[in-house]
């Protein structure tokens, strides 16, 4: 990994810091409804970018 990918990784764990805790709290009841719909979002965006190439 070069500079720019760990600086990048910094910034996403720092926002995570940040978020995942307030979103925990303000969800308690719905966390893995919503995590299971993260989840496929992920994963229907990483088929289509395997299936169609960089775009």
């Amino acid at each position: 990994m070069n500079e720019n990918q760990w600086m990048a990784l910094t910034g996403l764990l720092m926002a995570a810091v940040l978020v995942v805790p307030v979103a925990l709290r303000r969800n308690r009841g719905r966390i893995l409804i919503n995590a299971a719909l993260w989840l496929a979002a992920a994963v229907g965006l990483v088929w289509l970018y395997q299936s169609f190439g960089p775009f």
